[in-house]
């Protein structure tokens, strides 16, 4: 029996993305967009010959696919679902901007298929939409955007740009005009915050013990934000006279974060005040911190709560900050304050579940600077001894 191959491509069409493109309806696309149980219906039909064949999809339904794609049989090594959401509002919004504000980078877009329309875009195009892009309002505060996230957007669209053009949907290999956007040190935000600076805002915020708590957590466990808030009461553990508390960090990786005493102390008076449950239970999968609500936090709902909320406490600390200081910071102030206690830099690094000790040397890096500087040696050297003899 033979296969109309045309027909099992339009059947797929309608049960999976939209033929029609509806791009002032953004949010009910990226929905769309994330659900990832076409992606092997769209295989079968990219295989369904000798050779790969593409021809017959459309630009969403590319993104789609590279969205989606898995390099691995393990399953926990391929994107995360956060991920995945990420790369499709970089790559909607990219796709957006062609189909919208075209003439800002010289692309005609009137006379052509919006369904097939990253096919027309040349180098030239690409050139001036990056220039457009590190030149453009639209960071924090009506600002441009950091060289980070600039490298971060980059980053996403090039892959796909570099996947378009390995799969021969587009002939040119438009990934290769990007100028390079890597993240020199002097770009990198001051995000330091040692022992002295993490124990002014825990007096500030010690009657608030849901603040209070949530600093002393990620500053003690050094836990992503995303970390802490998809934790669960059964992942808190007790072996050998400590608690550990089990996180998924990015990748997947699983790692253990040891919870001090005093910070189990914190997180009960935490769950006092939320009217919840204090008993370990190894059975009980409710989240460890909840809102007001008690609903399980949105990560970014509460790196803005914190942010907000610490950045309006009345000390010098916060005072004389050029910057606000996030959620992030409390990571990086515990390597900072294990190098103050003597930690060796690999425990530093196995601790924060970074994969190279690189990283890790990032948020040491003007620790280890300081430490490492030579004046430290001049301190009782017989040129300053010298110098107290002029003075007098």
């Amino acid at each position: 029996m033979s296969i109309d191959k045309n027909k099992i491509n339009g059947k797929l069409k309608k049960r999976s993305l939209p033929v029609e493109i509806d791009l002032d309806n953004l949010t009910n696309l990226s929905n769309k967009m994330t659900d990832s149980s076409f992606y092997y219906k769209m295989l079968d039909i990219i295989d369904y010959g000798d050779t790969e064949d593409y021809s017959g999809f459309n630009d969403l339904e590319m993104l789609y696919l590279f969205v989606h794609q898995e390099k691995d049989t393990d399953s926990k090594k391929n994107r995360t679902a956060a991920t995945k959401k990420e790369y499709i509002r970089e790559l909607l919004f990219f796709y957006r901007m062609f189909v919208e504000n075209g003439d800002l980078f010289d692309f005609e877009v009137a006379d052509l298929n919006i369904r097939s329309l990253i096919k027309e875009i040349r180098p030239r195009n690409i050139r001036k939409f990056q220039q457009w892009l590190k030149e453009a309002p639209l960071g924090k505060g009506g600002k441009t955007y950091s060289v980070a996230t600039l490298a971060k957007k980059t980053v996403v669209i090039k892959a796909f740009l570099s996947f378009l053009y390995k799969k021969r949907y587009i002939e040119k290999p438009l990934h290769e005009t990007f100028l390079s956007t890597n993240v020199h040190k002097r770009d990198r935000p001051d995000r330091d915050l040692n022992s002295v600076e993490v124990m002014k805002l825990l007096e500030y915020f010690k009657d608030h013990p849901i603040v209070y708590c949530l600093i002393l957590v990620l500053t003690t466990t050094g836990a992503r934000i995303q970390e802490i808030c998809t934790s669960r009461i059964c992942d808190i553990s007790y072996s050998e006279g400590d608690y550990w508390l089990k996180v998924i960090g990015k990748g997947n990786e699983e790692r253990e974060c040891l919870i001090l005493e005093e910070v189990l102390e914190s997180i009960t008076l935490f769950r006092e005040r939320r009217g919840l449950k204090t008993i370990l239970n190894t059975n009980d999968e409710s989240p460890i911190f909840t809102t007001a609500k008690n609903k399980q936090y949105h990560f970014k709902y509460l790196s803005n709560y914190l942010t907000n909320i610490i950045n309006k406490a009345d000390i010098p600390l916060i005072r004389n900050r050029n910057t606000p200081l996030t959620a992030h910071f409390f990571r990086h102030s515990y390597a900072i304050i294990s190098d103050e206690q003597g930690v060796d830099l690999f425990k530093i690094m196995q601790s924060l579940g970074h994969k190279k000790v690189d990283t890790t040397l990032i948020y040491l890096s003007r620790t280890i600077a300081r430490k490492n500087n030579a004046g430290h040696a001049w301190k009782n050297s017989s040129l300053i001894k010298d110098l107290k003899h002029i003075k007098n």
